[in-house]
């Protein structure tokens, strides 16, 4: 009798502890929502977590996928390494998303490497036991479709850009997609913003600084505000060139056009 009454409040309390879980869970990220209360209730056992230094890799370019992560604190990059051994970084997830989805539509290996820029914790699943829930949760597979679609749409941006547009374009382009209600949080080094454009730190120091005589931005705390969107759309679009190391030509001004 005494051992029956014990048990009892450990389930409960475990009970507790995993509804807890999963309001945590729904509140940091969209895709948990997709889930109902007993798809998540599976899904919380199944989480191990797991923290990653500045620079510690998640995977590498060629690793079986084996693990996907949500992040719980911190932040991911995803990158390619190009010919000339140049970072090309893909993307950045923050706090809420996910790292190693990209694996369903990989050919059982990573195709990117996936990196902590800061001390960063995640909650770590298997990625057979992910998949037996894509398989078993229509919702959760139909996020992830539109998950991926605007990540590989992000990713054909970004190339698109590197062959199509000059550098000036690209980081106007890169500001505008931050932009959350006219202000831009970077959250990312110049050396960062720099491996997402295709340049190099200086040159994306530079632009900055020109951006912001020309009127296009204004530095704010640790970010900018967008001053001028038309200017800084004409920039983006390639109608205005800014150089890093000269001034705009008159014929390309703003006054001008």
């Amino acid at each position: 009798m005494t051992v029956e009454h014990e048990a009892r409040p450990a389930a409960r309390g475990r009970h507790t502890l995993q509804r807890s879980i999963a309001w945590y869970l729904r509140q940091l990220s969209r895709l948990m929502n997709v889930l109902t209360d007993e798809e998540l209730e599976r899904l919380i056992p199944l989480l191990s977590e797991r923290t990653f230094k500045p620079r510690q890799l998640l995977f590498s370019a060629g690793d079986p996928p084996e693990r996907v992560y949500l992040v719980l604190k911190g932040r991911v990059k995803i990158y390619q390494v190009a010919e000339n051994g140049k970072e090309i970084i893909l993307d950045v997830v923050g706090k809420g998303g996910v790292v190693g989805d990209m694996a369903i539509v990989e050919d059982n290996e990573r195709t990117a490497c996936a990196q902590a820029i800061d001390d960063t914790v995640a909650a770590s699943i298997s990625w057979e036991d992910f998949s037996h829930l894509l398989h078993s949760s229509p919702r959760l597979g139909f996020a992830m479709a539109e998950l991926m679609a605007r990540r590989l749409a992000g990713m054909q941006r970004t190339f698109m850009n590197l062959v199509s547009k000059p550098v000036s374009a690209r980081l106007a382009d890169t500001l505008l997609n931050r932009q959350e209600g006219g202000l831009i949080q970077l959250g990312l080094t110049h050396q960062e913003l720099a491996q997402t454009i295709g340049t190099s730190r200086e040159t994306v120091t530079a632009l900055l600084s020109r951006f912001v005589t020309l009127g296009a931005i204004a530095p704010v705390g640790d970010g900018y505000r967008v001053a001028d969107e038309d200017l800084l759309d004409d920039i983006a679009n390639g109608e205005i060139a800014v150089s890093p190391r000269h001034p705009v030509s008159p014929a390309a001004s703003p006054a001008a056009t």
